[in-house]
């Protein structure tokens, strides 16, 4: 996230050699297999999967966000309604001589499910196939629950922080940094300095108007407090 509350999800898939192997099993490719149009289609930048030289390939997605209530939605977009991230959200809160930024959220590997059943296109397609949907969504699930590793990194204005998910267990995610407003708190500082000059001009100014005042009170005092001063005749 940036200053503004802009920024981007990034998503670094990385398949380790034996998922490599296993996803090109038959003679195809990888980048075949993996169909990719619906993600460039909603708005991520997908690049090419890049070879590791043990036989891994890592693929990264990325989508903007122009402010933190966009995150809770693309990081659905990534985890879907089974998936390992659970109620992920991105807050921006600007203060008088700060602003803060939060992420909140769980990585939740307790009950991991592959979410066949949850796509009623791919239901279809498959169920066509005569493949029991059932049976294939329980066996990933169990791949999953021995094979799958999540990291999430909250890069933040004013440091970064990484949460890395057990096997089993939920892992909260809680990432918080606050930024002082140089800027603002300097024009705080001019405020107050003009209002504080101000004040000893207006004082200053009354003070002035009362010594005047007095001055000429002491140098013409009321008639009838006149007495007459001039030599008596002979």
């Amino acid at each position: 996230m940036h200053d503004d509350g802009s920024g981007v999800v990034t998503v670094d898939a990385v398949l380790d050699p034996g998922a490599v192997q296993a996803a090109e099993a038959g003679g195809g490719k990888l980048e075949d297999r993996v169909r990719l149009g619906d993600l460039a289609a909603g708005g991520w930048t997908v690049s090419p999967w890049a070879r590791g030289a043990d036989g891994s390939a890592t693929l990264t997605l990325s989508k903007p966000f122009a402010n933190p209530d966009e995150v809770a939605g693309i990081l659905g977009e990534v985890s879907g309604t089974v998936g390992p991230l659970k109620n992920v959200h991105a807050v921006r809160d600007r203060g008088a001589v700060s602003t803060r930024y939060d992420l909140t959220g769980d990585i939740d590997l307790t009950a991991l499910a592959a979410g066949i059943a949850a796509d009623p296109d791919l239901v279809t397609k498959l169920t066509g196939q005569q493949v029991d949907v059932n049976a294939l969504d329980a066996a990933l699930a169990d791949q999953l629950a021995s094979s799958l590793s999540l990291r999430v990194v909250a890069k933040l204005p004013g440091g970064t922080t990484t949460f890395v998910g057990e096997a089993g267990k939920t892992v909260p995610i809680d990432a918080s940094t606050a930024v002082l407003d140089l800027r603002r708190i300097g024009l705080i500082v001019v405020a107050a300095i003009l209002i504080v000059l101000a004040l000893v001009l207006l004082l200053g100014g009354r003070r002035s108007r009362q010594r005047r005042r007095t001055a000429r009170t002491g140098r013409f005092p009321p008639p009838d407090q006149v007495r007459d001063r001039s030599p008596s005749g002979p």
